[in-house]
Protein backbone atom coordinates (compact mmCIF):
# COMPACT_ATOMS: atom_id res chain seq x y z
CA UNK A 1 0.00 0.00 0.00
CA UNK A 2 1.23 3.20 -0.83
CA UNK A 3 2.63 5.67 1.74
CA UNK A 4 0.84 8.60 0.64
CA UNK A 5 -2.12 10.05 2.57
CA UNK A 6 -5.14 12.39 2.37
CA UNK A 7 -7.38 13.46 5.26
CA UNK A 8 -10.10 15.60 4.75
CA UNK A 9 -12.50 17.23 7.99
CA UNK A 10 -16.01 17.84 7.11
CA UNK A 11 -18.97 18.45 9.65
CA UNK A 12 -19.23 14.94 10.31
CA UNK A 13 -16.51 13.84 11.10
CA UNK A 14 -12.81 12.74 10.32
CA UNK A 15 -12.19 11.00 6.80
CA UNK A 16 -9.14 9.29 6.43
CA UNK A 17 -8.66 8.49 2.63
CA UNK A 18 -6.08 6.03 1.71
CA UNK A 19 -4.43 5.39 -1.88
CA UNK A 20 -5.16 1.89 -3.18
CA UNK A 21 -1.75 -0.01 -3.97
CA UNK A 22 -0.80 -3.47 -4.67
CA UNK A 23 -2.25 -4.73 -2.14
CA UNK A 24 -5.62 -3.62 -3.65
CA UNK A 25 -6.89 -3.96 -6.72
CA UNK A 26 -6.55 -1.06 -8.88
CA UNK A 27 -10.10 0.66 -9.54
CA UNK A 28 -10.72 2.41 -13.23
CA UNK A 29 -11.21 6.05 -13.04
CA UNK A 30 -12.65 7.96 -16.21
CA UNK A 31 -10.45 10.39 -16.68
CA UNK A 32 -7.20 8.91 -15.46
CA UNK A 33 -8.14 9.80 -11.84
CA UNK A 34 -6.65 8.07 -9.03
CA UNK A 35 -9.02 5.38 -7.03
CA UNK A 36 -9.59 5.91 -3.66
CA UNK A 37 -10.84 4.11 -0.41
CA UNK A 38 -12.36 6.28 2.48
CA UNK A 39 -12.28 5.37 6.00
CA UNK A 40 -15.04 7.19 8.01
CA UNK A 41 -12.58 6.58 11.42
CA UNK A 42 -15.08 7.17 14.85
CA UNK A 43 -13.36 10.27 16.39
CA UNK A 44 -11.35 12.93 15.98
CA UNK A 45 -8.04 12.18 13.95
CA UNK A 46 -5.09 14.61 15.70
CA UNK A 47 -2.05 12.35 14.68
CA UNK A 48 -2.91 10.18 11.37
CA UNK A 49 0.04 7.55 11.68
CA UNK A 50 -2.05 6.81 15.04
CA UNK A 51 -4.97 6.23 13.65
CA UNK A 52 -3.52 4.20 10.81
CA UNK A 53 -1.40 1.71 14.30
CA UNK A 54 -5.28 1.51 15.54
CA UNK A 55 -6.75 0.05 11.80
CA UNK A 56 -3.76 -2.44 12.07
CA UNK A 57 -1.10 -0.41 9.62
CA UNK A 58 -1.33 0.12 5.99
CA UNK A 59 -0.46 -3.58 5.36
CA UNK A 60 -3.86 -4.72 7.13
CA UNK A 61 -5.77 -1.98 5.32
CA UNK A 62 -4.61 -3.37 2.26
CA UNK A 63 -5.59 -6.41 2.90
CA UNK A 64 -9.00 -5.74 3.83
CA UNK A 65 -9.63 -3.50 0.79
CA UNK A 66 -8.35 -6.38 -1.78
CA UNK A 67 -10.91 -8.83 -0.25
CA UNK A 68 -14.72 -7.78 -0.62
CA UNK A 69 -16.39 -9.14 2.18
CA UNK A 70 -13.86 -8.30 4.64
CA UNK A 71 -14.45 -5.90 7.63
CA UNK A 72 -12.02 -3.29 8.66
CA UNK A 73 -10.88 -4.01 12.50
CA UNK A 74 -10.33 -0.74 14.73
CA UNK A 75 -8.54 -1.28 17.93
CA UNK A 76 -8.80 1.35 20.30
CA UNK A 77 -5.48 0.08 22.49
CA UNK A 78 -3.77 -1.06 19.14
CA UNK A 79 -1.40 -2.39 22.29
CA UNK A 80 -3.51 -4.58 24.04
CA UNK A 81 -3.55 -8.08 22.48
CA UNK A 82 -7.29 -8.51 24.27
CA UNK A 83 -9.00 -5.41 23.12
CA UNK A 84 -11.89 -6.13 21.33
CA UNK A 85 -11.86 -4.44 18.07
CA UNK A 86 -15.20 -2.59 16.52
CA UNK A 87 -15.68 -3.60 12.80
CA UNK A 88 -16.22 -1.02 9.69
CA UNK A 89 -18.33 -2.08 6.64
CA UNK A 90 -17.29 -1.01 3.40
CA UNK A 91 -20.35 0.66 1.70
CA UNK A 92 -20.49 2.06 -2.19
CA UNK A 93 -19.97 5.89 -2.38
CA UNK A 94 -19.88 8.00 -5.06
CA UNK A 95 -17.48 10.61 -3.37
CA UNK A 96 -14.06 12.96 -4.57
CA UNK A 97 -11.54 14.13 -2.39
CA UNK A 98 -10.24 17.70 -3.34
CA UNK A 99 -7.14 19.39 -1.89
CA UNK A 100 -7.47 22.94 -1.24
CA UNK A 101 -4.22 25.30 -0.60
CA UNK A 102 -4.42 28.47 0.41
CA UNK A 103 -1.10 31.24 -0.48
CA UNK A 104 -0.73 34.33 1.31
CA UNK A 105 0.44 37.00 -1.39
CA UNK A 106 2.70 39.40 0.35
CA UNK A 107 1.64 43.41 1.09
CA UNK A 108 4.14 44.24 -1.33
CA UNK A 109 2.55 42.38 -4.29
CA UNK A 110 -0.72 43.71 -3.31
CA UNK A 111 -0.26 47.31 -2.65
CA UNK A 112 -1.21 49.08 -5.41
CA UNK A 113 -3.58 46.18 -6.42
CA UNK A 114 -7.32 44.90 -6.12
CA UNK A 115 -5.82 41.28 -5.39
CA UNK A 116 -7.09 39.31 -2.83
CA UNK A 117 -5.29 38.46 0.50
CA UNK A 118 -5.41 35.00 -0.17
CA UNK A 119 -5.61 32.31 -3.54
CA UNK A 120 -6.78 29.51 -2.92
CA UNK A 121 -5.92 26.57 -5.43
CA UNK A 122 -8.10 23.15 -5.86
CA UNK A 123 -6.58 19.74 -7.18
CA UNK A 124 -8.68 16.40 -7.43
CA UNK A 125 -6.69 14.07 -5.49
CA UNK A 126 -9.12 10.92 -7.05
CA UNK A 127 -12.41 9.69 -6.96
CA UNK A 128 -13.60 7.59 -3.57
CA UNK A 129 -15.71 5.00 -4.56
CA UNK A 130 -15.79 2.76 -1.50
CA UNK A 131 -16.21 3.49 1.87
CA UNK A 132 -15.43 2.10 5.72
CA UNK A 133 -18.23 2.98 8.32
CA UNK A 134 -18.07 2.57 11.86
CA UNK A 135 -21.79 1.68 12.34
CA UNK A 136 -21.30 -1.27 15.27
CA UNK A 137 -21.23 -1.69 18.56
CA UNK A 138 -17.36 -1.67 20.21
CA UNK A 139 -18.40 -1.82 23.90
CA UNK A 140 -17.98 -5.55 24.00
CA UNK A 141 -14.17 -5.13 25.93
CA UNK A 142 -12.75 -7.69 28.68
CA UNK A 143 -10.27 -6.26 30.66
CA UNK A 144 -7.34 -8.35 32.18
CA UNK A 145 -7.98 -6.33 35.33
CA UNK A 146 -8.00 -7.96 39.48
CA UNK A 147 -9.44 -5.56 42.24
CA UNK A 148 -6.96 -4.78 44.93
CA UNK A 149 -8.90 -5.50 48.09
CA UNK A 150 -6.45 -3.03 49.98
CA UNK A 151 -6.72 0.09 47.91
CA UNK A 152 -9.91 -0.98 46.81
CA UNK A 153 -9.20 -0.35 42.97
CA UNK A 154 -8.62 -2.14 39.53
CA UNK A 155 -5.03 -3.01 39.03
CA UNK A 156 -3.84 -4.31 35.35
CA UNK A 157 -2.90 -7.61 35.43
CA UNK A 158 -1.32 -7.89 32.04
CA UNK A 159 2.01 -7.90 32.16
CA UNK A 160 0.94 -11.71 34.30
CA UNK A 161 -1.59 -13.33 31.44
CA UNK A 162 1.15 -12.11 28.38
CA UNK A 163 4.42 -12.71 27.48
CA UNK A 164 5.57 -11.20 24.01
CA UNK A 165 9.31 -13.66 24.93
CA UNK A 166 9.71 -16.88 25.92
CA UNK A 167 9.74 -17.56 29.79
CA UNK A 168 11.46 -19.74 32.02
CA UNK A 169 9.29 -23.06 32.71
CA UNK A 170 9.16 -22.45 36.27
CA UNK A 171 6.49 -19.53 35.64
CA UNK A 172 4.03 -22.48 35.39
CA UNK A 173 4.30 -23.40 38.83
CA UNK A 174 4.38 -19.59 40.46
CA UNK A 175 0.36 -18.46 40.84
CA UNK A 176 -1.48 -16.97 38.37
CA UNK A 177 -4.29 -14.77 38.62
CA UNK A 178 -7.47 -16.41 36.55
CA UNK A 179 -8.27 -14.34 33.67
CA UNK A 180 -10.27 -16.35 30.94
CA UNK A 181 -11.54 -13.63 28.81
CA UNK A 182 -14.61 -15.01 26.77
CA UNK A 183 -13.98 -16.92 22.97
CA UNK A 184 -17.53 -14.96 21.27
CA UNK A 185 -18.47 -12.21 22.73
CA UNK A 186 -21.74 -11.90 20.84
CA UNK A 187 -23.21 -13.03 17.51
CA UNK A 188 -23.92 -9.57 16.26
CA UNK A 189 -22.62 -6.36 16.85
CA UNK A 190 -25.35 -4.22 14.92
CA UNK A 191 -28.66 -3.00 17.40
CA UNK A 192 -31.27 -5.61 16.55
CA UNK A 193 -35.16 -5.21 16.85
CA UNK A 194 -35.97 -8.70 18.51
CA UNK A 195 -39.74 -9.72 19.53
CA UNK A 196 -40.22 -11.54 22.46
CA UNK A 197 -42.32 -14.54 21.60
CA UNK A 198 -42.26 -18.38 22.14
CA UNK A 199 -40.51 -20.51 20.11
CA UNK A 200 -42.35 -21.49 16.79
CA UNK A 201 -40.20 -25.03 17.10
CA UNK A 202 -43.32 -27.10 18.79
CA UNK A 203 -46.09 -25.52 16.63
CA UNK A 204 -43.59 -26.82 13.56
CA UNK A 205 -43.14 -30.14 14.73
CA UNK A 206 -46.86 -30.69 15.58
CA UNK A 207 -48.62 -32.94 13.62
CA UNK A 208 -45.51 -34.30 12.36
CA UNK A 209 -46.34 -37.83 13.51
CA UNK A 210 -49.44 -38.49 10.97
CA UNK A 211 -46.60 -37.27 8.37
CA UNK A 212 -44.18 -39.33 9.13
CA UNK A 213 -41.98 -36.87 10.98
CA UNK A 214 -39.47 -37.48 13.81
CA UNK A 215 -41.66 -37.47 17.36
CA UNK A 216 -38.84 -37.04 19.69
CA UNK A 217 -38.42 -33.77 17.93
CA UNK A 218 -41.89 -33.01 18.28
CA UNK A 219 -41.96 -34.08 21.91
CA UNK A 220 -39.05 -32.39 23.54
CA UNK A 221 -39.97 -28.91 21.05
CA UNK A 222 -43.35 -29.45 23.16
CA UNK A 223 -41.99 -30.24 26.29
CA UNK A 224 -39.66 -26.30 26.47
CA UNK A 225 -40.62 -23.98 29.17
CA UNK A 226 -42.28 -20.68 27.70
CA UNK A 227 -39.27 -18.80 29.00
CA UNK A 228 -36.70 -20.51 26.83
CA UNK A 229 -34.86 -18.58 24.35
CA UNK A 230 -33.06 -20.73 21.73
CA UNK A 231 -29.23 -20.62 21.96
CA UNK A 232 -28.52 -21.86 17.97
CA UNK A 233 -30.51 -21.70 15.20
CA UNK A 234 -32.78 -23.83 14.06
CA UNK A 235 -31.81 -26.30 11.65
CA UNK A 236 -33.61 -24.97 7.72
CA UNK A 237 -34.89 -27.86 6.67
CA UNK A 238 -36.89 -26.59 3.76
CA UNK A 239 -39.76 -28.71 4.93
CA UNK A 240 -37.63 -32.26 4.65
CA UNK A 241 -39.23 -34.92 7.17
CA UNK A 242 -35.74 -36.18 9.10
CA UNK A 243 -35.97 -39.75 10.25
CA UNK A 244 -34.07 -41.95 12.86
CA UNK A 245 -33.49 -45.47 12.41
CA UNK A 246 -35.86 -46.26 15.36
CA UNK A 247 -38.80 -44.50 14.32
CA UNK A 248 -42.27 -46.92 14.28
CA UNK A 249 -43.47 -46.04 10.72
CA UNK A 250 -42.19 -44.53 7.85
CA UNK A 251 -43.30 -41.52 6.34
CA UNK A 252 -46.21 -42.03 3.38
CA UNK A 253 -45.69 -38.90 1.82
CA UNK A 254 -44.39 -35.40 1.92
CA UNK A 255 -45.65 -32.12 3.84
CA UNK A 256 -47.98 -29.56 2.10
CA UNK A 257 -45.39 -26.97 2.12
CA UNK A 258 -42.51 -28.97 1.07
CA UNK A 259 -44.86 -28.95 -2.60
CA UNK A 260 -46.07 -25.86 -2.36
CA UNK A 261 -42.44 -24.59 -1.54
CA UNK A 262 -41.25 -25.48 -5.45
CA UNK A 263 -44.09 -23.32 -6.57
CA UNK A 264 -42.58 -20.56 -4.95
CA UNK A 265 -39.18 -21.39 -5.90
CA UNK A 266 -40.02 -22.13 -9.20
CA UNK A 267 -38.88 -25.61 -9.60
CA UNK A 268 -40.08 -26.76 -13.52
CA UNK A 269 -41.99 -29.79 -13.48
CA UNK A 270 -38.95 -31.71 -15.79
CA UNK A 271 -36.14 -31.48 -12.97
CA UNK A 272 -39.07 -32.98 -10.75
CA UNK A 273 -40.21 -35.75 -12.93
CA UNK A 274 -36.52 -36.66 -13.90
CA UNK A 275 -35.80 -36.77 -10.25
CA UNK A 276 -39.02 -39.05 -9.55
CA UNK A 277 -38.56 -41.81 -11.98
CA UNK A 278 -34.48 -42.06 -10.94
CA UNK A 279 -36.38 -43.03 -6.99
CA UNK A 280 -39.13 -44.86 -8.80
CA UNK A 281 -36.96 -46.99 -11.88
CA UNK A 282 -33.60 -47.00 -10.99
CA UNK A 283 -33.60 -47.15 -6.61
CA UNK A 284 -35.38 -46.18 -4.23
CA UNK A 285 -32.56 -44.74 -2.08
CA UNK A 286 -30.23 -42.20 -3.24
CA UNK A 287 -27.61 -39.71 -2.21
CA UNK A 288 -28.22 -35.91 -2.69
CA UNK A 289 -24.19 -35.93 -4.75
CA UNK A 290 -24.89 -39.30 -6.94
CA UNK A 291 -28.51 -37.22 -8.22
CA UNK A 292 -26.38 -33.94 -8.45
CA UNK A 293 -23.89 -36.24 -10.53
CA UNK A 294 -26.60 -38.38 -12.84
CA UNK A 295 -29.00 -35.55 -13.47
CA UNK A 296 -26.67 -32.52 -13.35
CA UNK A 297 -29.26 -30.69 -11.50
CA UNK A 298 -27.68 -28.08 -9.32
CA UNK A 299 -27.79 -28.55 -5.90
CA UNK A 300 -29.70 -25.03 -5.02
CA UNK A 301 -32.66 -26.86 -6.84
CA UNK A 302 -32.14 -30.63 -5.62
CA UNK A 303 -32.87 -28.63 -1.99
CA UNK A 304 -36.24 -27.78 -2.72
CA UNK A 305 -37.21 -31.30 -4.98
CA UNK A 306 -36.03 -33.75 -2.41
CA UNK A 307 -38.29 -33.21 0.47
CA UNK A 308 -41.27 -33.89 -1.73
CA UNK A 309 -39.87 -37.25 -2.99
CA UNK A 310 -38.25 -38.50 -0.35
CA UNK A 311 -37.71 -38.94 3.86
CA UNK A 312 -34.22 -38.61 5.40
CA UNK A 313 -32.42 -40.99 7.66
CA UNK A 314 -30.07 -39.50 10.25
CA UNK A 315 -28.99 -42.31 11.88
CA UNK A 316 -28.49 -46.42 10.81
CA UNK A 317 -27.22 -47.95 8.26
CA UNK A 318 -28.89 -45.64 5.63
CA UNK A 319 -27.56 -41.90 7.28
CA UNK A 320 -27.62 -38.64 4.92
CA UNK A 321 -29.77 -40.73 2.15
CA UNK A 322 -33.09 -39.68 0.78
CA UNK A 323 -35.41 -42.80 1.22
CA UNK A 324 -38.48 -43.16 -1.25
CA UNK A 325 -41.50 -41.85 0.28
CA UNK A 326 -43.23 -45.29 1.82
CA UNK A 327 -40.27 -47.97 1.23
CA UNK A 328 -39.19 -48.95 4.84
CA UNK A 329 -35.42 -50.45 4.05
CA UNK A 330 -35.76 -51.97 7.43
CA UNK A 331 -38.10 -54.62 6.25
CA UNK A 332 -36.79 -54.83 2.71
CA UNK A 333 -33.50 -57.07 2.45
CA UNK A 334 -32.68 -55.72 -0.92
CA UNK A 335 -32.21 -52.94 0.55
CA UNK A 336 -28.73 -53.78 1.81
CA UNK A 337 -27.20 -52.76 -1.35
CA UNK A 338 -28.32 -49.09 -0.56
CA UNK A 339 -26.46 -48.54 2.53
CA UNK A 340 -24.04 -45.81 3.60
CA UNK A 341 -20.10 -46.97 4.13
CA UNK A 342 -18.54 -43.74 5.83
CA UNK A 343 -14.87 -43.85 4.02
CA UNK A 344 -11.74 -41.44 4.94
CA UNK A 345 -8.91 -42.06 3.50
CA UNK A 346 -5.90 -43.07 5.49
CA UNK A 347 -3.36 -40.41 5.51
CA UNK A 348 0.16 -42.64 4.69
CA UNK A 349 1.60 -43.57 1.66
CA UNK A 350 1.51 -40.07 -0.09
CA UNK A 351 -2.17 -39.55 0.31
CA UNK A 352 -2.22 -36.65 2.08
CA UNK A 353 -0.28 -34.82 -1.05
CA UNK A 354 -3.08 -36.79 -3.52
CA UNK A 355 -6.13 -36.19 -1.87
CA UNK A 356 -7.42 -32.44 -0.99
CA UNK A 357 -9.57 -32.10 2.45
CA UNK A 358 -13.20 -31.12 1.43
CA UNK A 359 -12.47 -27.45 4.05
CA UNK A 360 -9.51 -26.30 4.88
CA UNK A 361 -8.68 -24.65 8.14
CA UNK A 362 -5.72 -23.03 7.18
CA UNK A 363 -7.00 -20.19 5.78
CA UNK A 364 -10.31 -19.76 8.31
CA UNK A 365 -11.63 -15.96 8.95
CA UNK A 366 -13.41 -15.44 12.54
CA UNK A 367 -17.35 -14.73 11.88
CA UNK A 368 -16.67 -11.02 13.02
CA UNK A 369 -14.39 -10.62 10.16
CA UNK A 370 -16.54 -10.74 7.31
CA UNK A 371 -19.17 -9.33 6.13
CA UNK A 372 -22.92 -9.99 7.12
CA UNK A 373 -24.18 -11.23 3.96
CA UNK A 374 -27.71 -12.14 5.49
CA UNK A 375 -28.90 -8.33 5.63
CA UNK A 376 -31.78 -7.37 3.54
CA UNK A 377 -29.95 -6.85 -0.16
CA UNK A 378 -32.17 -4.59 -2.66
CA UNK A 379 -32.98 -6.50 -5.96
CA UNK A 380 -31.13 -4.91 -8.89
CA UNK A 381 -31.87 -5.73 -12.87
CA UNK A 382 -29.05 -4.93 -14.77
CA UNK A 383 -28.71 -6.04 -18.82
CA UNK A 384 -26.37 -8.21 -17.59
CA UNK A 385 -28.66 -10.15 -15.69
CA UNK A 386 -31.40 -10.10 -18.91
CA UNK A 387 -28.95 -11.50 -21.14
CA UNK A 388 -28.14 -14.46 -19.24
CA UNK A 389 -31.77 -14.83 -18.52
CA UNK A 390 -32.31 -14.79 -22.19
CA UNK A 391 -29.70 -17.43 -23.28
CA UNK A 392 -30.71 -19.62 -20.55
CA UNK A 393 -34.24 -19.67 -21.68
CA UNK A 394 -33.52 -20.08 -25.14
CA UNK A 395 -35.30 -19.30 -28.89
CA UNK A 396 -38.29 -21.54 -27.90
CA UNK A 397 -38.05 -20.56 -23.82
CA UNK A 398 -37.28 -23.88 -22.98
CA UNK A 399 -35.53 -23.23 -19.72
CA UNK A 400 -32.94 -24.94 -17.81
CA UNK A 401 -32.86 -28.12 -20.00
CA UNK A 402 -31.53 -26.74 -22.75
CA UNK A 403 -28.92 -24.81 -21.18
CA UNK A 404 -28.14 -28.11 -19.10
CA UNK A 405 -27.74 -30.14 -22.47
CA UNK A 406 -25.32 -27.77 -23.66
CA UNK A 407 -23.19 -27.91 -20.70
CA UNK A 408 -22.98 -31.61 -21.08
CA UNK A 409 -22.15 -31.06 -24.57
CA UNK A 410 -19.29 -28.80 -23.81
CA UNK A 411 -18.32 -31.28 -20.92
CA UNK A 412 -14.36 -33.12 -21.02
CA UNK A 413 -14.60 -36.92 -20.62
CA UNK A 414 -11.80 -36.37 -17.56
CA UNK A 415 -14.36 -33.82 -16.27
CA UNK A 416 -17.17 -36.41 -16.52
CA UNK A 417 -14.82 -38.54 -14.44
CA UNK A 418 -14.19 -36.63 -11.85
CA UNK A 419 -18.03 -36.06 -11.53
CA UNK A 420 -18.46 -39.64 -11.22
CA UNK A 421 -15.99 -39.94 -8.71
CA UNK A 422 -18.26 -37.78 -6.25
CA UNK A 423 -20.25 -40.99 -5.97
CA UNK A 424 -18.37 -43.93 -7.20
CA UNK A 425 -15.76 -45.84 -6.06
CA UNK A 426 -13.16 -47.48 -8.76
CA UNK A 427 -10.26 -49.18 -9.60
CA UNK A 428 -7.31 -46.28 -10.86
CA UNK A 429 -9.26 -43.58 -9.37
CA UNK A 430 -8.23 -41.57 -6.16
CA UNK A 431 -11.56 -40.42 -4.35
CA UNK A 432 -11.96 -36.54 -4.60
CA UNK A 433 -12.44 -35.83 -0.82
CA UNK A 434 -10.85 -37.30 2.04
CA UNK A 435 -14.23 -38.26 3.85
CA UNK A 436 -16.59 -40.08 1.31
CA UNK A 437 -19.79 -41.27 1.58
CA UNK A 438 -20.64 -44.12 -0.73
CA UNK A 439 -23.30 -46.40 -1.40
CA UNK A 440 -22.17 -50.33 -1.19
CA UNK A 441 -23.75 -50.78 -4.98
CA UNK A 442 -21.28 -47.81 -6.25
CA UNK A 443 -18.27 -49.39 -5.22
CA UNK A 444 -17.64 -50.77 -8.03
CA UNK A 445 -14.55 -53.06 -7.19
CA UNK A 446 -15.15 -56.96 -7.60
CA UNK A 447 -13.57 -57.65 -4.66
CA UNK A 448 -15.90 -55.72 -2.48
CA UNK A 449 -18.74 -56.90 -4.04
CA UNK A 450 -17.77 -60.41 -3.40
CA UNK A 451 -16.92 -59.56 0.40
CA UNK A 452 -20.71 -58.25 0.70
CA UNK A 453 -21.87 -61.31 -1.10
CA UNK A 454 -20.48 -63.55 1.75
CA UNK A 455 -20.97 -60.96 4.71
CA UNK A 456 -25.16 -61.37 2.93
CA UNK A 457 -24.94 -65.29 2.91
CA UNK A 458 -23.21 -65.58 6.32
CA UNK A 459 -25.76 -63.52 8.20
CA UNK A 460 -28.54 -65.52 6.42
CA UNK A 461 -26.82 -68.83 7.16
CA UNK A 462 -26.89 -67.48 11.19
CA UNK A 463 -30.45 -66.23 11.30
CA UNK A 464 -32.25 -69.11 9.15
CA UNK A 465 -29.64 -72.16 11.74
CA UNK A 466 -27.04 -72.49 9.00
CA UNK A 467 -30.01 -73.96 6.02
CA UNK A 468 -29.57 -70.94 3.97
CA UNK A 469 -28.10 -72.00 0.49
CA UNK A 470 -28.67 -68.33 -1.19
CA UNK A 471 -26.30 -65.38 -1.41
CA UNK A 472 -29.29 -62.51 -0.30
CA UNK A 473 -29.04 -60.56 2.57
CA UNK A 474 -29.98 -61.54 6.13
CA UNK A 475 -33.71 -61.79 7.80
CA UNK A 476 -32.73 -59.93 10.53
CA UNK A 477 -31.45 -55.89 10.15
CA UNK A 478 -29.39 -54.16 12.88
CA UNK A 479 -28.80 -50.13 13.18
CA UNK A 480 -25.12 -50.34 13.43
CA UNK A 481 -24.42 -52.73 10.16
CA UNK A 482 -28.26 -53.05 8.65
CA UNK A 483 -28.58 -56.45 6.69
CA UNK A 484 -24.93 -57.37 6.81
CA UNK A 485 -22.58 -59.71 9.49
CA UNK A 486 -21.11 -57.25 11.93
CA UNK A 487 -17.73 -56.10 10.68
CA UNK A 488 -18.28 -55.83 7.23
CA UNK A 489 -17.63 -51.55 7.14
CA UNK A 490 -14.43 -52.42 8.77
CA UNK A 491 -13.28 -55.26 6.03
CA UNK A 492 -14.57 -52.54 2.84
CA UNK A 493 -12.62 -50.11 4.42
CA UNK A 494 -9.61 -51.63 5.00
CA UNK A 495 -9.89 -53.24 1.25
CA UNK A 496 -10.09 -49.91 -0.39
CA UNK A 497 -7.01 -48.53 1.54
CA UNK A 498 -5.45 -51.11 0.00
CA UNK A 499 -6.56 -50.25 -3.19
CA UNK A 500 -6.09 -46.60 -3.00
CA UNK A 501 -2.57 -46.36 -1.56
CA UNK A 502 -1.39 -49.40 -4.43
CA UNK A 503 -2.79 -46.84 -6.48
CA UNK A 504 -0.93 -43.70 -5.08
CA UNK A 505 2.20 -45.86 -4.80
CA UNK A 506 2.36 -46.86 -8.51
CA UNK A 507 1.42 -42.50 -9.61
CA UNK A 508 4.44 -41.83 -7.24
CA UNK A 509 6.62 -44.59 -9.41
CA UNK A 510 5.44 -43.07 -12.35
CA UNK A 511 6.56 -39.64 -11.57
Amino acid sequence: TSDQTSMEIDNEGQNLTFEEGQMSPTTSVEGGQTGLVCIEYPGVVMNPDRAVKTLGGLHNIGLVVSEANRRLELRFRPDDIYCKPTCGERHSCTSFAVRVQRKRLKPDRRRGSNKPEFIHTTKILGVVDSCFKFSNLCDFQYLPMQKDKQTNTNVSIYPEVYFNKLVRTDWIEKEAPLFLPPAVFSRMDLPQDYQFRREASAEKTTGSVSSGGNTSAASLAASLPNNIIGRTRQRRSHHAIFVTYDIDRVPEGPRDIALSHMKIKFIDRERFVLVEQMFRDVRPIWSKNALHAITRIAPDRLKFILPALAYYFTTGPWRNLWVRFGFDPRTEPTAGKYQTLDYRIRLQGGARHKVAAKRSYANYLLPYKAMNWSKPKTSLISKASLSEASSAAGPGGGGGAAAESEEQAAETSEEAEKRKDVYLFRKGRIPPYRQMFYQYCDIQVEAAQQLLTEAATTTAKASQGGCCTTAKPGVSCSEKSGWYAAGTEEKLRNLLSDIVNKHISEERLKE
